[in-house]
């Protein structure tokens, strides 16, 4: 007699995991369409092993045809289950799809052979027979048990050979269902009247449900589209194929937004748009990335113009929440199709990046910007770039430069400018204007900022400031740095560690740190109180003007080097009315950007106190510096 006690409720399990699982939307994978097929032969091996259990059982009420039929059935869906299970361990590594038609055939013989020889048992007695109107095993049966620990053996050692394609909890997982599966094939092939291999089954597709496609995990939280995991899975499953488009947008200053229009009605609107493309765009697959992006996969081909201008046409006319009618900027990226083949993570990192790049480009809404090969070139060097500084910033190993602030007059020098650097594995200078934007986007600029002025001020404490003919070396403060709250006592800490003068380090904040007019003076106020002076920099690159400035607790204005070289182009009056009204206001004034002695003379003579540029000197690395100072003397 067979033990039931396990079979039964696997039925009812599977019974209700099909339900939820029909009940949830899901990403057109293939790899949900081969789950899906697993289910549905799962729930019927489940089905027909009761049946042809019960009709063995009962054989005397039922005819040999009968007992023929119903375990022809259960061993041909028996062996076709494995073959599933493998098929989906091989699609989820995308070995399926790298994979020659030969090998794919020589791998499948295996399971059509074993097929064949279950079809063919009603003749043979190779798998099963009927003697005496009674089921018997017959002498091929252990074959069945052989096919599983194959394809097993086979899965587990793709797994372990293309760990690589898999992330961590993805790699345990695969792991996981498979040791699932062995162990079952081990239980049945010891203990065959306990019908517990379905148990197994059971809990293997349990594992795969879980960790790989339940319905829940692949979903936004702002409704009907489609996360960047589910991205991920679409373009690693979709890499081989050229065909059709990926077109990604973005909104404008999305967290500024956020900001003003409050966490909640951004959340709706989020979902608006979301609703939106489900609506009008049934043929696409709409994915949100959080932080307003979004991302639209189809298969119509160089369709990417038609869908951004009905999309910008939509955010034209706004989004109603709460009475009233938000109007948001949105830039469009789309993937070239060779793009496309370079792998799941590569096309999201580039995408990603993209969709940041282009909405913090101040260009036409309507514009679009292509991800070509070389476009993706560049986004693989900002990774590069990213990795590099984080590598230097958890090793300490940003570099200090510094540049002369020349006294207009007597041209000495009176001050410094505190530069950052990085260096590249080779050892060369990368550009500031390539990793500090970067910086700013990741969030590491604070730790970059941080130890600029560790550094400054080590400089500053192994150094006697007075021999050397300084009075104060400025330090560069990011918008980023301004906006955090204990900006002020991070600064003193450090200074403190030192044992230097505040007054020695002067704090130079762009014009762009002066939006929230109310955040930046309360913590200009802190660090003022707290010894620090302050400089205002990159002037006229901006859009301050002298009444605001007033407000602020300056001592020096830098004039940005675009608008002295204009000066010097065309020596208008504008520029020194600017001069004047600063000096009358008691503040100093440094121009930038000096490379000639006809500028130096033409910035003195409008009321310039101090030079900066490479006309006198280029950054230099600390003993440089101080060599420079010391030879001056």
């Amino acid at each position: 007699m067979w033990d039931f006690g396990f079979i039964i409720p696997c039925t009812l399990m599977m019974v209700t995991l099909l339900g939820f699982y029909f009940s949830r939307p899901r990403p057109p994978l293939l790899l949900n369409k081969v789950f899906l097929g697993l289910l549905v032969l799962e729930f019927l091996v489940l089905v027909v092993d009761i049946i042809s259990t019960k009709v063995d059982e009962m054989h005397e009420l039922f005819s040999p045809a009968t007992l023929y039929v119903a375990n022809t059935a259960f061993f041909v869906l028996f062996v076709l289950r494995i073959f599933y299970f493998y098929q989906f361990t091989q699609l989820l590594l995308s070995t399926l799809i790298d994979a020659q038609v030969t090998r794919k055939w020589l791998l499948a013989l295996p399971f059509v052979a074993t097929e064949v020889i279950c079809v063919s048992s009603f003749a043979t007695g190779a798998i099963f027979s009927v003697q005496d109107g009674a089921y018997a095993s017959g002498p091929l049966y252990p074959v069945l048990t052989a096919v599983y620990f194959l394809y097993e053996g086979l899965s587990i050692g793709f797994v372990l050979l293309r760990a690589n394609r898999l992330r961590r909890q993805e790699l345990a997982c695969a792991l996981a269902f498979n040791l699932a599966l062995v162990a079952g094939t081990a239980i049945r092939a010891l203990l065959p009247r306990l019908l517990v291999m379905d148990t197994f089954c059971l809990v293997a597709i349990t594992i795969i449900y879980l960790g790989f496609l339940n319905p829940d995990l692949c979903l936004s939280e702002y409704g009907p589209a489609f996360n960047t995991r589910s991205l991920r899975m679409v373009l690693r499953e979709k890499s081989h194929q050229a065909e059709g488009h990926l077109l990604g947008f973005s909104l404008h200053n999305y967290t500024h937004e956020r900001s003003v229009l409050g966490s909640r009605r951004m959340d709706e609107v989020v979902s608006h748009i979301i609703s939106y493309l489900r609506k009008t765009f049934p043929h696409e697959i709409p994915f949100y990335l959080r932080d307003g992006r979004f991302a639209l996969i189809g298969t119509e081909p160089h369709a990417e113009e038609r869908l951004s201008m009905q999309i910008q046409q939509r955010f034209a006319q706004g989004w109603h929440s709460d009475g009233a009618d938000f109007f948001l900027g949105v830039s469009f990226v789309y993937m070239d199709n060779s793009v496309r083949t370079l792998g799941a993570d590569r096309v999201m990192n580039n995408l990603i990046i993209a969709l940041d790049n282009a909405r913090q480009t101040v260009v036409p809404s309507s514009s679009q910007e292509a991800i070509s090969l070389v476009d993706v070139s560049l986004i693989d060097n900002q990774v590069d770039t990213l990795r590099l500084l984080e590598h230097a910033l958890s090793h300490n190993g940003i570099e200090v430069y510094f540049q002369p602030l020349i006294n207009s007059k007597t041209r000495t020098v009176e001050g410094a400018e505190a530069l950052v650097r990085l260096r590249d594995q080779m050892g060369k200078i990368v550009p500031p204007g390539k990793f500090i934007p970067i910086a700013e986007k990741s969030g590491h600029i604070i730790e970059l900022g941080r130890q600029v002025l560790d550094k400054t001020c080590e400089f500053v404490s192994t150094h006697d400031m007075r021999t050397l003919g300084l009075n104060w070396i400025n330090v560069n403060l990011s918008p980023i740095q301004c906006m955090q709250q204990d900006i002020d006592l991070q600064f003193s800490k450090i200074i403190g560690m030192h044992h230097i003068d505040p007054s020695l380090i002067h704090l130079e904040i762009t014009e762009e740190s002066m939006v929230d007019y109310a955040l930046l003076r309360h913590q200009i106020t802190s660090l003022e109180q707290r010894g620090f002076t302050f400089v205002l920099d990159d002037y006229g690159s901006g859009y301050s003007n002298l009444t605001r400035v007033k407000h602020y607790p300056f001592n020096t204005i830098k004039l940005d080097m675009e608008v002295v070289w204009d000066y010097f182009k065309d020596r208008d009056s504008l520029l020194p009315s600017i001069v004047q009204g600063f000096k009358s206001v008691g503040l100093s004034i440094t121009a930038e950007g000096i490379e000639s002695e006809e500028m130096a003379q033409a910035l003195t003579s409008i009321g310039s106190d101090y030079l900066q540029g490479f006309y006198f000197s280029r950054p230099l690395p600390c003993d440089e510096f101080e060599q420079l100072l010391l030879g001056s003397k």
